[in-house]
């Protein structure tokens, strides 16, 4: 049996390379398929399947809060909320809580001497690490009564933060940085594989519970891990209940729920993972056209060789032993194209992860590692077997006697060949269509979202804003900060090339600074009911000329709206139109949140034009903005626009605020046109990739009917030639030629149709501003594909004219 094998393998590795037209071209589909599959398999098993780097990671969860009139689906506590919970728990050992925030780092912070520098960070409770079952690198980290009152500031570093500015030196215990200002002590350094909450996180300082004296500031999530037996569901079931004794204490949350996500799920978000799936899918079309293509690639070899097999049944080879060499060299080829794929699949995953589109959570799980490999082995074998064993079988059952008497041509078999090979094709067509749709409508979407100009009018590119975090607590005293503030302001505007500068504390398109519910004068409302949260910003003079948000009625800010004038407040088009409707909103007074907690009535003097805050996919974003000499906040944006290339002025800017107070961090450096690209880049990112799966299925389908085309063209030569020889003209010999494949497209488009308006459903969460029906999408591709397909068909036509009729006849 063994020797059987042996010589097989070596009759198979003879044949391909006798034949290296046929080997390169099926290698090459191969590669494509299987390089493309291995690689999304990778990102697949990477991102949804590969085990947390946490103990227990599948008993972990984050607990979010959900009510109205915020209505966040997953939304932030606060620290009452969070008391409230922990006390009530049964389902969790040890619930904590944390915030994800931007913290400045400074001080004596080793190789930087003392340089500011901006980073991910997080403040989380004292069971917080408990929680996750990390063990530091060196020191240690929190322990009980670490985030009481009482306690003193203490920070745990990453390791790549540590590595970077204290040289990966143990002398860093025990000194003292300064986080936002203050003064704290590190007391640890965290594994690199550590990165909760955020991928970026590099420093987690002790959140100290302070006693709450209010609802509110609501910045906080929990995580938990559940206790033995206790599942997702039952957990979910009591935080429920917690929630309405949540409401009974409070009248102002309305419909409140405490909404428990899986870890996985947490670091994934909501839209991740169906994009994901959608694109495993799509590659998984790719391999079986690719399949598909190389079946028919033997099935036209198969004809070829009618005689070969013949005589060597007639020799004494039975069925099995046909079929099985027929198989082993069906194996090699996916062998060769697994080899291809493979590094095909390495360059996409080194690809993926130097881009990183939308800062992909759990990219360092992606890799190519054994269970990838074992996965390619795996398509490889299958892929083998599966476009090998029609072709095989089809030969194995070739007729003795006609085959031999007719010296392999025409016969019953090939006819058989020929419908199977045709209907492969109407195959390949269909699927390719499928990705085709698919593509468009994601490409459609994203040519709507790059329209989306975010509100405001100056082009993006003479924009500059940078995130400004004065690192002095003296800053946090409303006149030095002011002060800070307008020399700053000063500077800049002295820059040649600058023509505004101003400062805000949000920016589009997704740098919302703030949030909250407020009042309006004369409005009555039932006991416990607020007005719903919308954008709450802090600008200052000149933040809407910078950007050229329209003025649709009254006034900007100017510098008279100061700390000792009048409270004033400017509002969005869209929150006039929600909360004042056939009413002028101009003279009408409102209050952020809520006037009981001492906050002043504010005159509105302005309407501007909506502005999107939250994400360009928002429609509708309400929003009110307050002057900044009346609300001030130490840490601002600075948006500079230029009369020309703003990022030019970036080290210029940097420098000169720099040498106000070197202890000034600056981060987030860039261009509005920098913000907008990646605010699409996930986007972005899934319908480059879905355009080229869908591209590599056209040019394989195209392969596909072109060599069907070809072959039916060789083995008519004698029929065109009779044809010719009685008078058909060359214009005859191609309309047939280009109907045939015509025909096979058009059965082919239908059953594509079929299938996509089926499954572009999948993509109704990824689109923006069409539908999944989108008529024009769905007229383009088919007429696309037919185009290209006419094109396949196009060439073997004109080679059926240039057939000699004589030499034809002569032939047969």
């Amino acid at each position: 049996m063994l020797n059987e094998l042996l010589q097989d393998l070596r009759y198979g590795i003879r044949t391909l390379r006798a034949h290296p037209a046929f080997t390169v071209v099926a290698v090459l589909a191969l590669a494509l398929g299987i390089g493309a599959n291995t690689a999304m398999f990778s990102v697949a098993y990477g991102i949804l399947l590969r085990p947390l780097p946490y103990a227990g990671a599948d008993h972990l969860a984050v607990v979010y809060m959900r009510y109205f009139p915020r209505d966040f689906a997953f939304g932030t506590m606060c620290i009452r909320d969070y008391l409230m919970w922990k006390e009530n728990n049964r389902a969790f050992e040890d619930p904590s809580l944390f915030r994800s925030q931007r913290l400045d780092i400074g001080g004596n912070t080793g190789g930087d001497a003392g340089v500011p520098e901006q980073v991910q960070g997080a403040s989380v409770t004292a069971g917080f690490f408990g929680t996750m079952e990390v063990r530091p690198l060196i020191g240690r980290t929190l322990t009980a009564g670490e985030d009481q009152p009482a306690a003193g500031s203490l920070a745990v570093l990453g390791e790549s933060i540590w590595r970077r500015r204290f040289a990966a030196s143990s002398g860093v215990l025990g000194q003292t940085i300064l986080v936002n200002g203050a003064p704290a002590t590190v007391i640890g350094v965290m594994p690199a594989v550590f990165r909760f909450p955020g991928r970026e996180t590099e420093v987690w300082t002790n959140l100290r519970l302070n006693p709450p004296t209010r609802y509110g500031p609501y910045f906080y999530r929990g995580v938990a891990r559940l206790k033995p037996g206790v599942t997702l569901q039952q957990a979910q079931a009591e935080t429920n209940n917690i929630g309405l004794r949540m409401m009974q204490q409070n009248s102002q949350y309305k419909r409140l729920t405490l909404p428990v996500l899986g870890l996985r799920d947490a670091l994934l978000g909501t839209t991740l993972k169906p994009a994901i799936l959608v694109l495993v899918g799509a590659v998984g079309l790719v391999l079986l056209i690719a399949v598909v293509n190389v079946a028919n690639l033997m099935l036209a070899r198969a004809t070829v060789r009618e005689r070969e097999m013949a005589l060597r049944r007639a020799l004494g080879a039975g069925r099995g032993r046909l079929v099985r060499q027929l198989l082993t060299e069906s194996v090699l080829l996916a062998v060769l194209g697994g080899a291809a794929g493979l590094a095909l699949a390495w360059g996409g995953i080194a690809l993926i992860r130097a881009w990183n589109p939308g800062n992909l959570p759990l990219i360092d799980s992606v890799r190519l590692d054994g269970e990838a490999l074992g996965f390619m082995v795996l398509v490889s074998m299958l892929t083998g077997v599966l476009f090998g064993l029609v072709p095989a079988l089809e030969s194995s059952r070739t007729d003795l006697n006609s085959t031999i008497k007719e010296g392999g041509r025409g016969g019953g078999a090939s006819r058989v060949r020929g419908r199977t090979r045709a209907a492969l094709v109407v195959c390949e067509i269909a699927v390719s269509l499928m990705l085709l749709v698919g593509a468009g409508l994601l490409l459609r979407s994203f040519v709507n979202l790059q329209r989306v100009t975010g509100g405001f009018a100056t082009p993006p590119s003479q924009i500059l804003t940078m995130l400004i975090s004065p690192g002095n607590r003296k800053y946090n005293d409303a006149h030095a900060g002011l002060a800070f503030y307008d020399e700053v302001l000063r500077r800049a505007r002295s820059v040649p090339g600058v023509e505004t500068a101003a400062v805000t504390d949000s920016l589009p398109p997704d740098q919302q600074g703030d949030a909250d519910t407020f009042a309006m004068q004369g409005q009555t409302l039932a006991l416990g009911e607020l007005n719903p949260v919308v954008t709450s910003a802090t600008v200052g003079p000149d933040y809407f000329q910078a950007l050229g948000i329209p003025l649709v009625k009254g006034r900007y800010f100017t510098g008279h709206d100061h700390q000792d004038s009048a409270p004033v407040a400017i509002v969005s088009d869209g929150f006039a139109r929600r909360f004042y409707p056939n009413q002028e909103a101009i003279g009408k007074r409102i209050a952020q949140s809520e006037p009981a907690f001492g906050n002043k009535w504010m005159e509105i003097v302005g309407v501007v034009g909506n502005v999107k805050y939250l994400g360009l996919t928002v429609d509708t974003d309400p929003a009110y903005y307050m002057p900044f000499a009346q609300t001030y906040g130490p840490r601002m944006f600075l948006a500079v626009r230029s009369s020309g290339d703003a990022a030019r002025l970036a080290a210029v800017l940097r420098r000169d605020i720099q040498s106000i107070d070197p202890g000034v961090t600056l981060a987030q450096i860039g261009t509005m046109e920098q913000a907008l690209t990646l605010s699409v880049s996930q986007p972005r990112f899934d319908t480059m990739l879905l355009a080229l799966f869908a591209g590599i299925a056209l040019l394989l389908a195209a392969i596909g009917i072109y060599g069907l085309i070809a072959y039916s063209v060789a083995q008519r030569t004698h029929e065109i030639g009779v044809r010719m020889a009685l008078g058909a003209a060359q214009a005859d010999v191609v309309r047939m030629v280009v109907n045939e494949g015509a025909r096979l497209a058009a059965i082919g488009i239908v059953l594509g149709l079929g299938g996509a308006f089926t499954l572009t459903r999948l993509l109704k969460k990824m689109l923006f501003g069409i539908g999944v029906m989108d008529p024009l999408t769905f007229l383009a591709a088919p007429m696309g594909l037919m185009l290209v397909v006419l094109l396949a068909t196009f060439l073997p036509a004109l080679r059926a004219t240039r057939i000699s009729p004589v030499a034809a006849l002569r032939h047969e």
